[in-house]
């Protein structure tokens, strides 16, 4: 594929499915996305490999493209990526290739080596390894920063480490632990309380893939040994951390950086603005999917016919268009990076919905409904919970209490909508992208110092 051929455009059967599920506004969004994506590309020449001169310390390495509409690791990364000192590399796989992206003054330069990236069930990939040491090698990389490892062959990454290459490894989701990173069990589409009966995450997988039964043991067994060959295993919170040491005895030197999210271009809702009898309009927010809470919330909307309902967030079109046709409800759909804030602000939400039924590792969406001054409710459990007793402005349910609890709760806070008012101040105490970017600048220089020592 050559330089500025990548398309722009949404494919029409797409491009219908999301103006039937999402509406106008969900599609002019994913377009204006695309749209971003090439010019991004565009920005870099694309050249022979061996017309990349740059010595980059630091190759990052993702599973996927960097595009925002494949989720919040892209999304975070994305953020943090232009704040990085230069020259900085990125290597993501495509069809038949992978891509090899160069920023570094006066120009970036791009170059394809081409390879079948591995499937979601390899361990090893022989392809794989010889990209990633070509890439390093050509830019005179000594540190290989692999962004979520999930969908990449562990058993290369450990074989990488054991080469020479100095491994961080950033974790997001419970990916090391299984196949399924958000740990919904098939086909009863609950959280799986991290199973660890073999017979029983091989009938789950199974729904998907063709495991056999010891599958799932083998490749925790290696994910362990990556996390203790690695030179810095970095975490989003310290609940996900303290998992990892109880899952799979990662090791206890990880460090914990906080991804950031888009600042709000609004102000937030004023403190005085909350009062009984004024919460009307309630909002899910996020990814429309099962174990993002999406059929507890379309159950919830009918218990509560007096209030008004948005969905903002694309996902699971079946849901989405169920949504679309109750009544009261309004769905937004997808949107652009950072402008979550200004939507609830501007349709005068009064109280989010974070209702995910497995632990969440971070949840920007918090951060971003605290920074609109909106409220939220959640289940107790994940990081999600952790951050709401930190910082306040929102309400735990018990997830055993599932739907009757959800309901329960917001009826509460019909009748008081102070027991969920944001907190003075809070924005000021959520992640700065600027500071996330420094932390990460700083382990780099922590590993080039090791490097360089006696």
């Amino acid at each position: 594929m050559r330089n500025g051929t990548h398309p722009r455009r949404l494919p029409p059967a797409v491009g219908w499915q999301v103006l039937r599920a999402e509406g106008a506004a969900a599609f002019r969004d994913r377009c204006l996305d695309r749209l971003a994506q090439w010019r991004r590309r565009r920005s870099y020449r694309l050249v022979a490999a061996g017309e990349l001169k740059a010595a980059v310390p630091v190759l990052n390495v993702l599973p996927t493209p960097p595009r925002p509409d494949l989720g919040g690791v892209q999304v975070q990364f994305l953020r943090r990526f232009p704040e990085e000192s230069r020259p900085r590399a990125v290597l993501y796989p495509e069809p038949g290739a992978y891509r090899l992206e160069v920023d570094a003054a006066p120009e970036r330069r791009a170059a394809s080596f081409p390879a079948a990236p591995p499937g979601p069930l390899d361990l090893h990939d022989q392809g794989f390894e010889d990209v990633v040491q070509q890439a390093a090698e050509r830019l005179r990389s000594r540190v290989v920063h692999v962004e979520q490892p999930v969908g990449l062959p562990l058993g290369s990454l450990l074989r990488l480490r054991r080469s020479g290459l100095r491994l961080v490894l950033s974790l997001h989701d419970f990916g090391l632990f299984c196949v399924r990173p958000h740990l919904l069990e098939h086909p009863a589409l609950a959280f799986c309380h991290y199973c660890r009966d073999d017979a029983r995450c091989a009938a789950c997988l199974r729904r998907d893939w063709p495991v056999d039964d010891g599958f799932q043991a083998a490749r925790r067994a290696l994910a362990a040994r990556l996390l203790a060959a690695a030179d810095a295993v970095v975490y989003p919170s310290d609940f996900l951390r303290r998992k990892y040491r109880e899952l799979l005895a990662a090791p206890s030197t990880g460090e914990v950086i906080p991804p950031a999210a888009s600042p709000a271009t609004v102000p937030p809702r004023p403190a005085g603005d909350v009062r009984p009898g004024r919460l009307r309009h309630v909002a899910y927010v996020g990814s429309v999917k099962a174990h993002k809470g999406a059929l507890l919330f379309e159950e919830l909307v009918g218990r509560f016919p007096e209030l008004t309902w948005s969905v903002l967030g694309g996902g699971d079109p079946e849901i989405l268009c169920r949504l679309r046709r109750r009544r009261g409800v309004a769905v937004r759909g997808y949107y652009r990076d950072g402008s979550l804030p200004d939507l609830l602000r501007r349709r005068r939400v009064d109280l989010a919905l974070l209702l995910s039924i497995v632990p969440e590792s971070y949840g920007l969406t918090l951060d971003e409904s605290l920074s609109a001054g909106v409220p939220v409710i959640a289940f107790d459990h994940g990081a999600v919970a952790a951050r709401i007793r930190e910082l306040g402005g929102g309400v735990l349910v018990s997830p055993e209490e599932g739907i009757d609890g959800v309901e329960r709760c917001l009826r509460g806070i019909l009748g008081d909508p102070r027991r969920a008012a944001v907190p003075p101040g809070v924005t000021a105490r959520l992640p700065d992208v600027h500071a996330a970017a420094r932390s990460w600048r700083d382990l780099y220089r922590r590993l080039e110092g090791e490097e360089s020592g006696p």
